[in-house]
């Protein structure tokens, strides 16, 4: 597998922007300093930008973001992806053409271990916008029967331009790298805003550059996988023009209600079921978000051997992998050190 995603975003560089659920509160510290948090996509985000001639607003962040959602939320039936997974044809909006320009290049990079044609099966599991049918409390074999069914409509075709706009032959589903996405737009913005260092922090999505203006590097948490909701941190790591995304189970899966099995949302591609991972919590560290957000997801699927021999391929990029072990203990991957 080859890193070959910079290519399709490369001109993202100060574009417009997940959806803002509530009030922002902004603080600075002083002229040289601009923080924004609040609530977006569904989870939290942090925008800090610090430079002197900074020429940035509360407004201009909340513009970014919902411009994000509007055109990429997939739980917004109006937002513009939706639009196009629906069958119609329209004329995208930079912020989309700019994600749909690297969908095919993560399926590419990854081996179609993200596979954003896998859309109808995911909604099938419940994991994006739409009708859930499984687990089918029917148990394992009629459930077998469905997904085959679903497996047969996955068909990658790349988005088809016409003189009408741009129309997509089956649906996609973006959601493994479209906030890692948000972030590096919102980052990409920030600098053509002034910024000479930021970090900018969606749903636990997170790219920085530069330095804080005591010299420190950006420091990033990352979290224990626990199911009960508990927030506390695994480890700390620094983060240096770098980006940095996680993926887990321990959170988002679904229970079949006759038998309790637990599923994650990690779906292997290549089956249609959640992947059986060793792997709790994967967190990918490299040049940009939304590459670390997919290569998260992979690493997810491809457990803790499959990541390792990966990384060995990418020397640009590094990871860290909480895992149960063969006796059932938490172990922790971490080529930092």
């Amino acid at each position: 597998m080859t890193s070959v995603v910079n290519q399709w975003f490369k001109g993202a560089f100060g574009r417009p922007f997940l959806a803002l659920a509530a009030a922002l509160a902004v603080g600075c510290a002083s002229e040289s300093e601009f923080v924004v948090q609040g609530e977006a996509q569904g989870s939290t985000f942090v925008v800090r930008a610090y430079g002197d001639s900074l020429n940035l607003s509360e407004s201009d962040v909340a513009r970014w973001l919902a411009d994000y959602n509007k055109a990429v939320s997939v739980w917004d039936p109006q937002s513009e992806l939706s639009r196009l997974n629906r069958g119609e044809t329209l004329a995208p909006s930079l912020i989309l053409s700019d994600l749909l320009r690297m969908t095919e290049g993560i399926r590419v990079a990854t081996d179609s271990l993200v596979e954003p044609a896998l859309e109808p099966v995911l909604r099938a599991w419940g994991f994006t916008a739409g009708t859930q049918l499984l687990p089918s409390a029917q148990g394992a074999q009629r459930d077998s029967v469905i997904v085959d069914s679903l497996m047969a409509l996955v068909r990658w075709a790349r988005p088809e331009t016409t003189p009408e706009g741009t129309r997509l032959a089956h649906p996609i589903n973006v959601n493994a790298f479209a906030q890692g996405h948000s972030v590096d737009l919102v980052l990409d913005s920030l600098r053509a805003h002034g910024a000479t260092a930021a970090f900018v922090e969606i749903g636990g999505e997170v790219r920085c550059f530069g330095l804080k203006p005591n010299g420190d590097v950006f420091k990033v948490g990352i979290e224990k996988p626990l199911t009960s909701g508990d927030r506390s941190l695994q480890l700390t790591v620094e983060l240096e023009d770098r980006a940095l995304a996680t993926s887990g189970n321990y959170r988002k899966f679904q229970v079949d209600s006759a038998t309790g099995q637990h599923y994650g949302h990690s779906l292997d591609p290549r089956t249609g079921w959640p992947a059986p991972t060793d792997v709790l919590s994967a967190t990918l560290i490299g040049p940009s978000c939304a590459e670390a957000d997919a290569y998260a997801t992979m690493a997810m699927v491809l457990g803790v051997d499959g990541t390792r021999q990966w990384l060995a391929q990418h020397p640009e990029w590094d990871a860290i992998l909480i895992y149960s072990d063969a006796l059932g203990a938490l172990q922790i991957y971490n080529s930092l050190k």
